[in-house]
């Protein structure tokens, strides 16, 4: 009992460092944007490209964990991870920075491709559900404490410091690993790795952003990323006949003939992209209108985030009780009325009113997550349930990309568009430290409005779908 509590215990510090270090850079991109004199548009590159790989990468790695063992992917995982933070700490500008969390996105695709395996394979089915939750509740407390003690440590030490303090953590996970994770025996042979889907997949998320982050900060016309997007468009069909024709493809699309699952699929990366853009912005918000400092910023993030560690399963429990159908819908709801009540910031907002509305926003994340990954396994079939599981990730880590690039992209293109024209010159640097309040505001503005009709889309994509009543009994057909 001790030796398999121990093996918990080190998945759940490996996923803890993971969600730590993304609440921590992101309640730090303010900081990061003016120290380094780049702006938003420049600076979410740093998260997104660590996503972006790690979604190119992230169904590779589970199969190699198959072939060579989970352990094994684990402990390069998380020693990539750190060595990343190390460098990504050191970093002098924004180039060396991107170039190192690229290596961090390696690493988080290995980590976070073996962790179910490793539970599936080592623990027994009767304690896994269990496992399984407290994963989840380890990576909710990861990314509340990233924001709280992010705040801190850029106030107090350095935007540098938000990197290097996870080493430590790091180096202590990687040792556990090694000393305690047990070793996988597989007889997985003579598998050929879809390396061309993968490929393909970098590419069509790649150019699909291009035209988002980096067009802007380049003045680029409408040509040019008319011309980017159809590239991504034509990625994305060779993607879908590659895998098609592929006999061990990465993802298989005829799962989607599936309406039911098709539906929650697309809801889940549209409520991530909500919830994920939403709460990338909020940072911008707090320093640039209301002058917080970034340790109040982050406090102010963290304190609402943690209901989610009680509506997680209380979700759980209502889709054991009633089904998954009506969680999800409530959950809708709600980040309908989160939305709207974010589209009315101001400079002059309480505070009771800002932990109102992300109160809200927390409820509908911890309703909704849960319930949507068990509506969507319950139409999957025994022999289906690995490939349905890798499209209902890559959807989620999906939605964290775009969320970043729609939310951002909204707003930067607003404020550089309405800024230019006062000034009468292309703008360069963190031009949005400069931009008047009332710019800014229309900025988040139109961002939060756009977020309200996708929050629509999913409460009427949650309403449509249905599960399947046969799973409950443990019959899916």
């Amino acid at each position: 009992m001790k030796y398999t509590t121990l093996i918990i215990l080190t998945l759940a510090l490996g996923m803890f460092l993971w969600s730590f270090s993304a609440g921590i850079v992101n309640i730090s991109l303010p900081n990061i944007s003016q120290f380094l004199d780049i702006s938003t548009n420049t600076v979410s590159l740093i998260v997104i490209v660590h996503l972006v790989v790690l979604i190119s990468f992230l169904l590779i790695f589970g199969r190699v964990g198959d072939i060579i063992g989970y352990k094994k992917v684990f402990l390069m995982g998380i020693s990539l991870f750190t060595i990343g933070a190390y460098f990504c700490g050191i970093s002098l500008d924004i180039k060396e920075l991107i170039i190192f969390r690229i290596v961090q996105g390696v690493g988080s695709a290995m980590l976070l491709s073996v962790v179910p395996a490793i539970i599936s394979y080592q623990l027994s089915s009767d304690i896994s559900g269990k496992v399984f939750g407290i994963i989840s509740l380890s990576t909710t407390l990861g990314l509340s404490a990233g924001y709280g003690i992010g705040g801190l440590v850029n106030e107090y030490i350095g935007w540098n410091w938000i990197f290097l303090v996870t080493v430590p953590l790091g180096l202590t996970i990687a040792l556990l690993a090694f000393k305690i994770l047990p070793e996988s025996k597989n007889n997985i042979q003579n598998v050929k790795f879809d390396f061309i889907g993968g490929f393909l997949i970098f590419a069509m998320l790649l150019t699909l952003i291009l035209p988002f982050n980096i067009g802007i900060d380049l003045n680029w016309d409408l040509l040019p990323h008319i011309l980017t997007l159809s590239v991504s468009i034509i990625f994305g069909i060779i993607l879908f006949i590659w895998e098609s024709r592929y006999k061990n493809p990465l993802f298989d699309f005829s799962i989607l003939k599936n309406k039911d699952i098709t539906l929650s699929l697309i809801s889940g990366f549209l409520a991530t992209l909500v919830l994920t853009g939403s709460i990338f912005l909020l940072p911008f918000y707090f320093e640039l209108i209301m002058g917080y400092s970034s340790d109040f910023s982050g406090l102010i993030i963290l304190i609402p985030s943690l209901v989610v560690i009680f509506t997680g399963p209380l979700s759980g429990y209502i889709s054991d009780r009633v089904g998954s159908r009506l969680p999800t819908i409530i959950a809708g709801f709600l980040l309908v009325i989160a939305v709207i009540l974010l589209t009315f910031l101001n400079g002059t907002i309480g505070l009771l009113f800002i932990f109102i509305a992300l109160g809200i926003r927390a409820l509908s994340e911890g309703m909704f997550t849960p319930a949507n990954n068990k509506l969507v396994m319950s139409h999957s079939t025994p022999e289906r349930l690995g490939s349905v599981s890798s499209l209902l990730n890559t959807a989620r880590y999906l939605g964290l990309v775009m969320g970043i690039v729609v939310f951002n992209s909204i707003f930067n293109y607003t404020i550089s568009i309405e800024t230019a024209k006062i000034l009468g010159a292309p703008l360069n640097g963190a031009y949005q430290l400069s931009a008047p309040t009332e710019i800014l505001l229309h900025g988040f503005h139109n961002a939060f409005i756009a977020g309200l009709f996708i929050s629509i889309l999913i409460l009427i994509f949650s309403i449509l779908a249905r599960e399947n009543k046969n799973f409950e009994k443990g019959i899916i057909k």
